[in-house]
């Protein structure tokens, strides 16, 4: 299991370790180890060398370069259906020479739906046939048992033991992307959080979830620091969070914009915000979509602190397309991916 220094792209890899930890304990024998793709010790290039199935979350351009005869490449990838542009799309001419050599040691990429699977094929550079509608492992928590009004309260209990200020009220989690524009990547230059607290904090406790690549993009002109911030205001930082899952069944509202994170989040047809102050820098001077991104998305679309306040006051989530949104990135979802990549790797 080739992981990533971003922890929060790890889940992938602990659903299968679940599901080969499920399969030891019917009486298997498979030994598994997860090994971090940026900084290889001996140990770990021995492990590597001796593994016949490895599993990724991320591309891994030294691929090109090896010879990996009797091993079994899986992409499991970070991101969740379709949503903003990725691979191969996005990347220079050299570096897609680069890919052109490793993608076809690529026996499985795993997807969400059918509907995704040419775009995916296109930007991991490999034969539409190796592109299964399998799922996205970290998916598997949304089963009955956690989808359940038990589970709920048990987790929003143990929730508020550890952070108070969750009591009592219905809980916003902000999870912006980073922007590559530094200025744009300065989220709270735009979300006003006294403003938020000062409209909302009586019915609304604000939590703020960073994605993992943030921090790259700041520069000392434009960045807030959200330590500072959460020491000043009465917010919840669960950018280091590990269970991204769990924070997903706790919110009352996503506000999110152009993060697949809201992908994920559909799964569970609860109102999700867009907060898209820069949408047109990010349109044509970033990554753009794989669709029309204002008539697609399954929730109101908002540009600034203001709207953001008004939509939530008004209960203005616009989740009429929901149930499209769902149907295409996901076709009939089951929490199963895990056991269906498993089945197919270890069986083919």
């Amino acid at each position: 299991l080739l992981t990533n220094k971003n922890h929060s792209f790890e889940a992938n890899l602990e659903y299968i370790a679940k599901e080969l930890d499920n399969r030891n304990n019917a009486g298997k024998n498979y030994e598994y180890k997860f090994i971090p793709k940026d900084s290889l010790s001996f140990s770990n290039i021995r492990d590597f060398a001796s593994s016949k199935y490895v599993f990724l979350v991320d591309n891994f351009f030294p691929l090109a370069f090896m010879n990996v005869e009797g091993m079994k490449w899986v992409q499991l990838w970070h991101g969740t259906g379709l949503f903003k542009k990725f691979g191969y799309d996005l990347l220079n001419d050299e570096d897609k020479k680069i890919m052109e050599m490793f993608a076809p040691k690529i026996d499985l990429v795993s997807v969400s739906s059918e509907n995704v699977a040419d775009i995916y094929a296109r930007n991991f550079y490999v034969d539409k046939s190796k592109v299964k509608p399998f799922g996205v492992p970290r998916n598997d928590f949304y089963d009955e048992e956690h989808l359940s009004d038990d589970y709920l309260s048990n987790l929003r209990e143990s929730f508020e033991k550890d952070y108070p200020q969750l009591k009592g009220k219905k809980l916003v989690l902000y999870a912006p992307t980073f922007r590559e524009d530094p200025k744009n990547n300065a989220v709270f230059a735009y979300f006003d959080v006294e403003k938020f607290l000062n409209e909302l904090g009586d019915e609304y406790a604000l939590a703020i979830r960073l994605h993992p690549n943030y921090k790259r993009f700041c520069d000392e002109e434009h960045n807030i620091d959200l330590e500072d911030l959460t020491n000043r205001y009465d917010i919840i930082n669960f950018t280091g969070f590990k269970d991204e899952q769990k924070l997903l069944i706790l919110a009352d509202i996503l506000v999110a914009d152009y993060s697949s994170i809201m992908v994920d989040y559909t799964i569970l047809k609860k109102p999700a915000i867009l907060f898209d102050y820069d949408l047109e820098d990010y349109l044509y001077k970033e990554r753009g979509f794989y669709f029309d991104y204002e008539e697609m998305v399954p929730g109101r679309i908002v540009y600034n602190i203001d709207e953001l306040i008004e939509a939530i006051k008004e209960e203005d989530f616009r989740l009429e397309k929901m149930d499209e949104f769902l149907k295409f990135q996901f076709g009939e979802f089951k929490p199963n991916s895990s056991k269906l990549i498993l089945d197919y790797i270890l069986e083919d």
